[in-house]
Parts: structure tokens; C-alpha cells; sequence
């Protein structure tokens, strides 16, 4: 199979996939870490409970700030660097070309040549989709109904995808 396809970018695609990258990846998958966020905090609020003000408690506040802050940072540096990419563009387009082997992908900004081996997971979203090449690097697919028949075959290429 060899089928090319030219999409279109917006800046509401983009800014989805930013939040959800944020919510799915760092929130909601994370439920061990918020397990121990709630410990954290019951343990720092009983220390100022027990009338405890030493540098123990100033430990626990900060243990209590620091998944939260990671949060914060982490959203703040993907969507600088996907918006970003976004206002950089001139044209707003990007050329995908699927093969058996992977895919290459252009735009303006420049282009990328990605086996399938690379790609390990495909977030479904209404407006577009997110491709992973790593648990935190992901390119955005805006997706068309004309191409149905190009969504299938990715789906075929790569084992994880989620809704």
C-alpha cells in the first residue's frame, strides 16, 4: 500500500491534544501516584494537626507540591512546544505517506521518515489522532472521512491503540 494524504492543522487540534496527552498520560494513568499524593497529604495535614511545625512537616509540604508542580511543568512544556510548532507554521499542512514499512511526514517546518517498529501506541480522538513514537513524544493526525480506508491500515500497523 502507498496512499499520501495532506491534512490540515488547527489550533484547537493541536491545543486537544496537548490537554489530553496531559490528562490521559499524567492524570489519569497515574492512579498509584495519586494514591500516594493522598497519603502525602493526609500525612502532612495530620502533622499540622498534631501541632508538629518542624522541618519534618516542611518536608511533607513539599513532597505534597511536587507531583502536582511535575504536572504543571509537564503541560506547560508540551504545549509550548506543540503550539509552538503550530504558530511556526506557515501553511498549517502536512503531507503523510503510508507504506508497508512506515510512514514519512512533511510540512513547512520540516519532514521525518517513521518505520512502524517506532510507533507504539495511537490515541483516537473525534478530530484527530495521536501517534507515539515514545511514552512522551507524539505527532498529531488530523484525520478526514474521505481517507477511512488510510485510518484501517494504521490501525493494522500498530497493536496499541486506544479510543
Amino acid at each position: 500500500m502507498h496512499q499520501t494524504i495532506t491534512v490540515t492543522y488547527t489550533e484547537e487540534i493541536v491545543r486537544d491534544a496537548v490537554r489530553t496527552f496531559v490528562w490521559r498520560r499524567l492524570i489519569a494513568n497515574q492512579k498509584r501516584l495519586w494514591v500516594a499524593e493522598i497519603a502525602m497529604v493526609a500525612l502532612f495535614l495530620w502533622q499540622l494537626w498534631s501541632g508538629d511545625a518542624g522541618w519534618l512537616t516542611g518536608v511533607f509540604g513539599g513532597l505534597v507540591l511536587l507531583y502536582p508542580a511535575m504536572i504543571l511543568v509537564a503541560w506547560i512544556a508540551h504545549y509550548r512546544n506543540t503550539v509552538g510548532k503550530f504558530h511556526r507554521m506557515q501553511t498549517r499542512q502536512a503531507t503523510f505517506v503510508f507504506y508497508d514499512e512506515g510512514f514519512d511526514v512533511a510540512s513547512d517546518l520540516g519532514s521525518a521518515k517513521i518505520p512502524w517498529s517506532t510507533v507504539i501506541e495511537i490515541w483516537e480522538r473525534p478530530t484527530h489522532w495521536m501517534i507515539f513514537t515514545a511514552i512522551n513524544q507524539l505527532m498529531t493526525l488530523p484525520i478526514q472521512t474521505e481517507k477511512v480506508d488510510v485510518l484501517d491500515f494504521l490501525k493494522t500497523k500498530v497493536r496499541s491503540t486506544m479510543p
